[in-house]
């Protein structure tokens, strides 16, 4: 890694160890927490990567706009997780289920993965987005998830709820990972680098917004976990803290950034 890379991963911690005391002093509701540990490190490295800027944003469009939004709106509908109201700067939930403010953040936590991966990771100097397989593989299963949702809680909710949804949803979406470390073993270890800085940056992101009651958990899970004195899923550990940063990566490599 050059020294200016370097920095500029210094500036990414610094940037989240200055995000605790900012969200605390300021008692930010979710979507401002959302901007100062996800949105600022994106800013700053948007500003630092002019190149391929194209295909992280497909990526964003599909990962954290279509699929995000699948997996959202059915963990919210199931009580994985909730934002309550007075947390909301947008008070309006998509379907009567998945906040606005939520989709924001899954948009920054999206962009913020790839920007990290693409700028401190990636090995080529351009990439190339190849549209038929983006579109066959990715954006026509997506939107066909989306519109099954819809269809089912228009017609028949039962088809959507069932329990323990945060393990269901959350193995799931980590099935592609497993499919790629079996068909793309030389790039497992590319996509798993970053996995380090993110279990950090959520740790951190998860410690404040429990300490100011940004979301809870209130549905069916595996077991809890006990970290200072804040409890939550083992479910939350693993999926989101844990191997969120790989999987959607690995969904990256396979949907979007195809070339090796």
């Amino acid at each position: 890694m050059s020294s200016l890379k370097k920095l500029d991963f210094f500036v990414l911690i610094l940037l989240a160890l200055l995000g605790i005391p900012t969200v605390i002093f300021f008692h930010a509701n979710f979507l401002a927490s959302t901007l100062v540990f996800l949105g600022a490190p994106s800013a700053y490295l948007l500003i630092r990567k002019t190149q391929n800027l194209k295909i992280i944003y497909s990526g964003v469009f599909l990962i954290g706009i279509l699929l995000g939004f699948g997996f959202d709106f059915l963990a919210t509908f199931n009580n994985s997780w909730l934002i309550p109201d007075s947390q909301l700067t947008i008070h309006y939930r998509i379907f009567g289920a998945a906040p606005v403010d939520e989709i924001i953040c899954l948009i920054l936590w999206t962009l913020l993965m790839l920007l990290v991966y693409e700028h401190f990771f990636e090995r080529k100097r351009v990439e190339k987005l190849h549209i038929r397989h983006f579109v066959y593989a990715g954006i026509v299963p997506a939107f066909l998830t989306i519109v099954f949702i819809l269809a089912s809680l228009h017609f028949r909710p039962s088809l959507i709820t069932f329990g323990y949804a945060y393990l269901v949803l959350g193995s799931l979406a980590t099935l592609p990972l497993i499919y790629f470390i079996f068909h793309n073993p030389k790039l497992l270890g590319r996509v798993i680098k970053p996995a380090p800085y993110f279990i950090f940056l959520y740790l951190t992101f998860e410690l404040t917004s429990l300490y100011l009651k940004q979301w809870s958990f209130s549905g069916q899970y595996i077991g809890h976990i006990q970290l200072l004195s804040f409890s939550f899923p083992l479910e939350e550990l693993f999926f989101w803290i844990i191997v969120s940063s790989t999987v959607v990566l690995a969904d990256y490599k396979m949907l979007v950034d195809t070339d090796k």
